[in-house]
């Protein structure tokens, strides 16, 4: 595996979120996500104002060879033109990465029919008075969208190498577009894979897809990302194999630490030898998947529940300061699935809150003054 060579990136307890909020007012939903991760700000996903913000349906645009029956979307590889849209897709393809032809890239951008938080973003970050340490975009993850995507029979496209070679250019399409129009701002890039689908490797259902084959695909995006100066990361969920992860040549790995805390514990090798490259931790605290628990948790209970999840790995022998400062602080998970808008935002302000905090008790404001 290849070393990340990139320069380390320390978020020192910053916050900032995972992506969707239940918000349809695109301009209400982007405020609120600036008001409450002001330094490391994102482009919000609204999953609920139509199904092409869906994240299995977002990042398609540009594809060859896709059939669109209301809401459902497949892949029609046997349609008599698909061998020339493949064709042109190829030629895309390599004429944004290779010649760097703006055009092209812009064929696999995302339109505000698809993305209105995105081109509400760019419009609303020259307005910001904080000024970003970094930005962050999101695209899902290749191992996810393959595996969720059909061919006109039904069957999961993941297992087509040549579907599944469309599946991971145009993730790190979608990502390089994406840097090439938040570099301008300034800020380091980063950008994020939703991988949920992975909590599913090695079941039944995934039985012979291999390690090797997710990494691979990984990493052929991350490699693409980190060529254009932009830093990578994973978010997945629940009891992820995160060794699988932490081999990959990532710089970020973002984890449930609210209900799935001991996940990220049971692979002490790995989690070295991924922060001895630079990595950093995304602790995603503020629980997203609950109801109630998004209702009721407090500030006090939430920093209760991330100091002792600390502990545990300085029990492990893991250097404390060192965690602290590549510690990034988030949400469980995005805040568009279960939860209402009033949820949504007190998740937002008890994020806020946390990383004030956070930030405060370990003297990480104070040295960048």
């Amino acid at each position: 595996m290849c070393s990340i060579a990139q320069p380390i990136f320390e978020p020192r307890c910053l916050a900032t979120t995972i992506g969707s909020l239940p918000h349809t007012d695109v301009a209400l939903g982007t405020a609120r996500m600036f008001e409450s991760t002001p330094e490391i700000p994102a482009w919000v996903q609204f999953p609920r104002r139509t199904f092409h913000e869906n994240m299995m349906m977002q990042f398609t645009e540009g594809m060859p060879g896709l059939v669109k029956e209301g809401e459902r979307i497949y892949f029609g590889n046997t349609a008599p033109d698909f061998i020339d849209q493949l064709t042109d897709f190829y030629a895309r393809y390599l004429a944004a990465t290779e010649d760097g032809d703006p055009v092209a890239l812009d064929s696999f951008g995302l339109s505000p029919q698809y993305a209105a938080g995105f081109a509400e973003f760019v419009t609303r970050l020259p307005e910001q008075t904080t000024r970003p340490v970094a930005l962050k975009g999101q695209v899902t993850g290749p191992f996810t969208l393959g595996a969720n995507m059909l061919d006109q029979n039904r069957r999961c496209v993941y297992y087509d190498d040549q579907l599944r070679d469309v599946i991971v250019k145009t993730v790190a399409l979608k990502a390089l577009w994406q840097i090439t129009r938040l570099s301008a701002f300034g800020p380091q890039v980063l950008i994020f894979f939703d991988e949920p689908m992975l909590l599913g490797f090695g079941s039944q259902t995934f039985l012979t897809v291999s390690r090797e084959d997710i990494i691979g695909d990984l990493n052929e995006v991350a490699a693409a990302i980190h060529a254009q100066g932009g830093l990578t990361g994973v978010h997945c969920e629940a009891n992820t194999d995160w060794s699988l992860l932490m081999e990959a040549d990532l710089d970020i790995l973002d984890f449930d630490a609210y209900d799935h805390m001991q996940a990220i514990t049971l692979y002490p090798v790995e989690l070295r030898a991924f922060l001895e490259r630079g990595g950093s931790l995304g602790w995603g605290i503020v629980p997203t998947l609950d109801r109630e628990a998004a209702a009721t948790e407090t500030v006090p209970s939430l920093l209760a529940r991330l100091d002792e999840g600390v502990e545990r790995l300085v029990r492990k022998g893991f250097d404390r300061e060192l965690l602290l400062r590549r510690a990034l602080i988030t949400p469980s998970c995005g805040a568009g699935g279960v939860l209402t808008e009033p949820l949504a935002e007190r998740v937002l302000s008890l994020l806020r809150q946390l990383s004030t905090i956070l930030r405060s008790r370990h003297g990480f404001a104070d040295s960048e003054k």
